[in-house]
């Protein structure tokens, strides 16, 4: 019995009893009626009496050293040392600066990095990583009681043996001496594939855009920024495919291994210009990258979906979190024709 059909019921009691009819068994009835109906609104009413539990009650895990470092034969030593933090802990994430970074080759010591930069980070270019060659890191910090451990062997660098640019369809408008537009279509590109190892790439495409400052005596020119174009693929090799481009695609040999490889890659280009330069970056990851990378991607696309299953980010750290990860790379350049 809803509450409306009970005060209609009552209401018709009252009546009936003003009116001088007898009814003790339908008051009683109702009277009965009226107590089970409060006593089923209690728990209702007052439904967190028994459920409440405070923050307090969930204990916060004990930090731990984190590290990102992605190293190739090309460039310097760069670290980032921070610490983990709690999913229920709200304090600022703050890079570690009394770290000590310690980096072997093979097992052999070959530099121990005592002072960060002024951005935090610890560089150095002694010792630069080599094709082939396994490097470890040690990292440890007064702050901490456990050392952190990380390995990986930098990979075969694989060059880009052909590439071309097909364009579908493009629009370009002339502003005085510039001529900016639209143009989509693909790339296509092919390379060789080492035999008889598990090999992984990530693709990306970009170009050099000039930066100019504008004094009063006229345009002057910064510098060049890397712009990445947004590429996507059909092919089966491609471990990361979404509806929509992206600035990178992962890919696994597992199809053609030792074989040569071409692909097409597809693009747009909304600041299309003639005679416009592009560069095809073939970067060859480590295992431990390509599950990170790989990770990542998988979480992106499943952000925002609330049936998605839970991503765990990949990690080859020991005693700690983050990634440690050699890569090498080659990068093929290319220009429109008209």
């Amino acid at each position: 019995m809803n509450r409306a059909h009970f005060e209609k019921s009552t209401n018709l009691h009252q009546q009936i009893e003003h009116a001088g009819y007898i009814l003790p068994a339908i008051s009683d009835f109702l009277r009965m009626k009226a107590k089970y109906f409060i006593f089923f609104l209690l728990p209702i009413l007052f439904p967190a009496c028994e459920t409440t539990e405070k923050i307090d009650d969930f204990p916060l895990r004990p930090s731990k050293l984190v590290v990102n470092c992605f190293f190739n034969s090309d460039s310097i030593w760069e670290f980032q040392v921070s610490k983990s933090l709690s999913v229920l802990d709200n304090a600022e994430l703050k890079l570690i600066r009394n770290a000590n970074v310690k980096i072997f080759r093979e097992g052999t010591l070959l530099d121990s990095i005592l002072v960060a930069d002024g951005d935090g980070r610890y560089r150095t270019s002694n010792n630069l990583p080599q094709v082939g060659k396994e490097f470890s890191i040690e990292i440890s910090s007064p702050s901490f009681k456990e050392k952190l451990y990380a390995r990986d062997i930098v990979p075969e660098k694989v060059e880009i043996s052909d590439a071309k640019i097909i364009i579908t369809d493009s629009a370009f408008y002339d502003y005085g001496y510039y001529s900016y537009g639209y143009m989509n279509g693909s790339f296509e590109i092919s390379f060789d594939d080492p035999a008889d190892a598990d090999n992984y790439y990530e693709i990306k495409v970009f170009y050099l855009d000039s930066i100019f400052s504008f004094p009063e005596t006229g345009p002057v020119f910064s510098y060049l920024a890397k712009r990445m174009i947004g590429i996507s693929s059909e092919d089966l090799s491609v471990v990361n495919p979404s509806d929509y481009a992206t600035s990178s695609l992962l890919i696994s040999d597992y199809y053609f291994d030792g074989q040569r490889k071409s692909l097409s890659l597809d693009f747009n280009d909304w600041s299309a210009q003639k005679k416009k330069g592009y560069y095809l970056e073939l970067i060859s990851l480590s295992r431990e990258g390509y599950l990170y990378q790989k990770t990542i991607a998988d979480y992106d696309n499943s952000r925002g979906d609330p049936f998605s299953e839970p991503v765990m980010i990949y990690s080859n750290i020991e005693n700690g979190f983050g990634i440690f990860s050699a890569y090498s790379r080659s990068i093929y350049s290319l220009e429109t024709r008209f």
